[in-house]
Parts: C-alpha cells; sequence; structure tokens
C-alpha cells in the first residue's frame, strides 16, 4: 500500500476559475507517493489523506479534474487509473507493443520519456468524455521512435469509475515523431484544442480537436536541422495567454512562435542561440513561461536563464539567474523539468530522485527578483525520476491565469531554503556567516555526506557571526540558518568550498 501526504493549499479561488490542473501526483520506487491539492480545503485546515496509487511514475506523469478541482483521472503511459484510485477498465496497457514485449519482459510498469501524454476534456462532453493523447515506442532501425496515438475514456462508465473504450489508435499514420514536445492549448472557441507535436523530418504537425476527433490542419517547417539527440532532449511549452510556443533543446537552441488559436498558424518565428553543446553529448533541458507570458525561463542542466520576450531583439532579454549550488540531495540536483503551478510558482525537478525541488516564487518579476531557490521546498518523500505533470494549457482566457494567494505547504514538515551569505569562499580559516535575521537560531555546517561538523545556537542578536574551519578537510560544505522563530518555515544555505 502506498502511503500518499498532499501538499495542501489554503487559498480563496474565484469559484469560477477552472481547476483541472489542481491535482498533481509523484512517487517513486518504494511505498512512497505524494502529490499536490491546490485546492481549497474545509476551514482552510490542512487534511492528511491515505490511499494506494496502483503504479509508478517515472517520466510521464498526466492528470486531470473536473472544474472544482476534484480529481478525475491521472495516467503514467502504461495504465490509467480514477480518481479513487483504481485502474479502470480497460485501463492497462495502454501502450502495449513490441517495446513492452521485448525490453520490458511483456509488462508495463511506467513508461519512458517525458512530455508525452495529455489528458483532454472531449470537446463534444467534456464532463463525460476524455482524449488520453499518448505515444508508443516503434522498434526501427537504427533508432526507436514514436507514433502519436490517442485512446478514449468514458467517464461515467461503470458507476463513474469510468472505462477506456477506444485504446491506442493512431493519429498520425506511419510518422515518426519525436520523444517529448507534445503540448496543447485551447482553440479560441474555448471549447476545441489545438495539439502540437514534431518529427524527425523538421516538421511541426498542428491538429484540431473538436467535437468529432481528429483533424490535421498544417504542419509548419521547423526552422532548424534536428539532430539525432533532438529527440526527447528538450520540451516545448505554449504561454499561459495561449498567443506564444516556444520549442527549446540545447543542440537547436530556442524556436520561438507566435500562434493563431483561431487558425493554428504558428507565425513571427524569432530564433535565440543559449547554449553550445557537442553533437555527441547527451543532454537534457527545458522551458515554462510566467503567469503573465512574458518571461520565458530555459533551464539547461547547470544554468538557469531568463528570457524577456517582450524585447524586439531577444538577445537583450537573456538574462542568467542562477548556476547549479553542487548539492547533492542524494544525487546532483541540476536543473530540469519546470511546470507552472495554480499557485502562480515554479516549480522544478532534477533528472534523478532527490528530497527536494526548485522554485521560483515570483516568476512575473524581472532579474533576480524572481526569487529562484534551488532545494526551495523540501519533499515528504523521495521524489520519482524527473517527472512533472504534462498540463495543456488551461485558463487560457481567463483573466487570473493562476491564485497567488494559495498557500502551499507539504504538512509540517516544509522549510522554503534562501541563499545565505558567507564569506570568505573560499576559505582557509575563518568563516564569516551574514545572518539574514537579529533573531536568536542555530547555524549548521554539514559535509556532502549529511554529517553535521559544526553546531553553533545563536543567543545574541547580531547579524554576523564566525565560525571557524580550519579544523576540517578540504572540501565542500552546507552552511545552514535556521532561525528560533520560525513562522514563515524558512532555512537560509549556502555551499562553502574549505581549502588548506
Amino acid at each position: 500500500m502506498y502511503k500518499i501526504l498532499f501538499l495542501i493549499s489554503i487559498s480563496h479561488v474565484l469559484s469560477a476559475q477552472a481547476k483541472q490542473d489542481y491535482v498533481w501526483l509523484y512517487n517513486n520506487y518504494g511505498d512512497q507517493a505524494y502529490g499536490y491539492d491546490f485546492n481549497q480545503k474545509e476551514n482552510g485546515n490542512p487534511i492528511d489523506l491515505e490511499y494506494g496509487i496502483p503504479f509508478v511514475f517515472v517520466g510521464n506523469n498526466a492528470s486531470i479534474c473536473d472544474k472544482d478541482g476534484n480529481l478525475l483521472f491521472y495516467t503514467n503511459g502504461c495504465h490509467v487509473a480514477n480518481g479513487d484510485h483504481e485502474i479502470i477498465e480497460n485501463g492497462s496497457d495502454i501502450n502495449y507493443g513490441d517495446y513492452i514485449v521485448q525490453y520490458r519482459q511483456d509488462t508495463c510498469e511506467h513508461y519512458p520519456a517525458v512530455e508525452d501524454i495529455l489528458l483532454l476534456p472531449d470537446p463534444a462532453q467534456p464532463d463525460q468524455g476524455f482524449y488520453l493523447i499518448h505515444k508508443r515506442i516503434e522498434l526501427g532501425e537504427p533508432e526507436t521512435f514514436m507514433t502519436l496515438r490517442y485512446s478514449y475514456i468514458e467517464s461515467m462508465a461503470n458507476g463513474g469509475k469510468g472505462k477506456v473504450s477506444i485504446k491506442s489508435e493512431p493519429i498520425l499514420e506511419e510518422t515518426k515523431v519525436m520523444y517529448s514536445y507534445l503540448t496543447a492549448v485551447p482553440h479560441s472557441n474555448g471549447i476545441d484544442w489545438w495539439i502540437l507535436q514534431p518529427d524527425y523530418e523538421e516538421n511541426i504537425h498542428v491538429f484540431l480537436l473538436d467535437g468529432v476527433g481528429f483533424t490535421k490542419v498544417n504542419t509548419t517547417k521547423a526552422p532548424a536541422n534536428f539532430t539525432l539527440f533532438t529527440s526527447a532532449s528538450g520540451i516545448a511549452k505554449f504561454s499561459p495567454d495561449g498567443n506564444r510556443y516556444a520549442f527549446f533543446n540545447a543542440y537547436d537552441n530556442l524556436h520561438l512562435f507566435d500562434f493563431d488559436r483561431e487558425t493554428g498558424d504558428l507565425h513571427s518565428h524569432q530564433f535565440l542561440h543559449v547554449k553550445d553543446v557537442p553533437a555527441n553529448l547527451a543532454f537534457f533541458s527545458a522551458v515554462e513561461w510566467s503567469p503573465d507570458s512574458r518571461f520565458l525561463y530555459i533551464s539547461t542542466t547547470e544554468e538557469l536563464w531568463q528570457l524577456d520576450t517582450w524585447e524586439d531583439d531577444l538577445e537583450d532579454g537573456l538574462e542568467l539567474i542562477a548556476t547549479f549550488n553542487g548539492v547533492n540531495d542524494p544525487f546532483p540536483t541540476i536543473f530540469y523539468l519546470m511546470a507552472l503551478a495554480p499557485d502562480c510558482k515554479i516549480y522544478m525537478c532534477s533528472t534523478s530522485s532527490t528530497n527536494t525541488y526548485h522554485v521560483i516564487n515570483n516568476p512575473n518579476r524581472k532579474g533576480q527578483d524572481c526569487d529562484f531557490a534551488q532545494q526551495g521546498i523540501q519533499l515528504p518523500f523521495v521524489s520519482a525520476t524527473a517527472t512533472m505533470p504534462n498540463f495543456p494549457r488551461f485558463r487560457v482566457d481567463e483573466e487570473e491565469k493562476c491564485d497567488p494567494t494559495i498557500t502551499s505547504i507539504f504538512g509540517e514538515d516544509i522549510y522554503w531554503r534562501r541563499e545565505l551569505t558567507c564569506y570568505p569562499n573560499p576559505v582557509k580559516e575563518l568563516l564569516t556567516v551574514e545572518l539574514p535575521e537579529q533573531k536568536k537560531g542555530l547555524v549548521v555546517v554539514m559535509d556532502m555526506e549529511g554529517q553535521v561538523v559544526i553546531h553553533k545556537e545563536i543567543i545574541a542578536s547580531t547579524l554576523n557571526q564566525q565560525l571557524s574551519m580550519g579544523g576540517l578537510p578540504s572540501g565542500t560544505y552546507s552552511v545552514e540558518y535556521v532561525p528560533e522563530e520560525n513562522e514563515k518555515r524558512r532555512i537560509w544555505t549556502s555551499k562553502v568550498v574549505k581549502i588548506d
């Protein structure tokens, strides 16, 4: 039995605001799982929930709620479960094929890759039917590839528990589409959906999903020569207002288009070179937009960039926000997938399982004011590997794209991390720590194995503290400060290098 602890959200969300992306689910290979629930809870009090999740999330991750934020269905690319956390009728082996038979011993526990699955309401009956857009791995020579497919969920079947009535039907016949880059945005009529997916031939296919099914509307030739590693190495995202489409990976760099939600036309292309990566190096990167659709955040493994897309010359709008601070938790917490949440923050995971996520607290603010916190949120359990839910853009036509009044916490154990100023760095003997608050508290120094090597109680209200580092071996250490009275539940941290 998996145990799940929800991230409780206390908010004053407008009742009219659609909440179809308000539940995010995660777990790991063990018996631990957790999630985000951005709904307002009764009386504003945290509610702990325990239930079983019948499969593992690794990479592929999608879920959908009703308009009030009640969880309806979720999937990992192998199976579909309902809000009661039961695999629905005919909901197993969604992507069954030769890959599962030959490489997964005929068993589908989780399906590899990211941004390769979406759940969309049926435009003909949005409360009773849902399209599962997914991609199946096909075995080819010399490389594997994917085909774009769909399954259909009847939500009212079996007394409301749901069933899959159509399974793994092709959308693109015999077209080799790339791993990743699957994204969707509402049509200007607010009912139908646009779905975009690139292939290996530098084409971006644009589909319309309406009340009668799928129609291929156009194909835009991408102004890039895709490499062997283009597939799976990057992410595509629509802006929250639905008017811009960003395609990024470190080999082809950034391609930014305007998007016409009435016609499905991609136009007004802009290009920006952000990163140089050797063609033979596997390198993963991602993008996400600020709620106001102005700033595009670009993660390139050890760097986080912010791009002001309102600049006429995109090079003038590119700013380095942070470089990876080297923390292993227990594996390197490098920068990877990002997702804009209903609370107006952007959460970021790493490529490996970790105990923390990064967070951009104020993504609508320019430069360092965006308040990016590395290892900014402590998770209740170890995270799954490289997974963030892939949602279409909801609330595109609503004035508020998110609700900044939501306050999110993982029970009582969550702390928000901030940067701590320490100098000199590197240090030989005395290290000065600038405390952010004139409060009593605790300063600790830990080695990279997590062992506490210095423990100092702050009993006087002073801003600067000195620590003797002379007796420690050379290496990298983590310095943390926690105030005694800590209603905002914050920890200030820094990495310091000790030299002889």
